[in-house]
């Protein structure tokens, strides 16, 4: 009798598990932009600084990446700049605070000048600043940006964006082949929930 309760159970709960992975369909919560794959899994998203709906995203960022932490990453992109070649510098000091090991705490710090306080980072010497707010000194920025390994991994982000057809941010491409569609949950009661389950059901696909 137990053995035939486990079973009808079992059978109920992989019923349930089709039946959520059909309910994202392409072309409407997601979209096939390249025939291959990444070697690894990887959820990407292309951001800026300079991007208020990118502000907005950050919790779900954040969901994502405690979700799929060997998964997720961020790149930004220099495509959105206040002024001049600021967006290429703010990449390239996005990279410096990888590489610093104090990207979330400088991300929080950006965000919150450009979109909390208002006082939009839009030079170099802004954004040094920040850096030296958040204890790093500006000899240290300032040797870190001028470095070759930090304006190739910078100038790799921008290129990759461009190669999947980035144009808009905040963008979240899965395995470099799938990139997901906000707009096809309008009508999710949960939307952050239901937007990083994609995030694992592309993973897998």
């Amino acid at each position: 009798m137990k053995n035939w309760l486990v079973s009808i159970i079992g059978s109920l709960l992989l019923v349930v598990g089709v039946a959520q992975a059909q309910d994202f369909e392409e072309g409407v919560h997601y979209e096939v932009i390249s025939d291959e794959a990444t070697s690894k899994p990887e959820i990407t998203e292309f951001f800026s600084f300079y991007c208020v709906h990118c502000y907005r995203f950050e919790p779900i960022a954040k969901e994502m990446k405690s979700e799929y932490p060997n998964a997720f990453q961020k790149a930004h992109v220099s495509f959105i700049s206040p002024r001049g070649n600021v967006g290429e510098e703010m990449t390239q000091a996005f990279v410096v605070a990888e590489k610093l090991g104090k990207s979330d705490e400088l991300s929080a710090a950006i965000f919150d000048y450009n979109f909390v306080k208002n006082n939009m980072l839009t030079s170099k010497e802004d954004i040094r600043n920040v850096f030296i707010v958040n204890g790093i000194s500006g000899d240290e920025f300032d040797k870190a940006m001028k470095s070759f390994t930090v304006r190739t991994a910078a100038a790799r982000m921008d290129r990759r964006a461009t190669n999947l057809g980035v144009n808009a941010t905040p963008t979240f491409i899965v395995n470099g082949k799938y990139k997901m569609l906000p707009q096809g949950f309008r009508d999710s009661d949960d939307f952050a929930s239901d937007f990083t389950d994609l995030a694992g059901y592309l993973l897998k696909k």
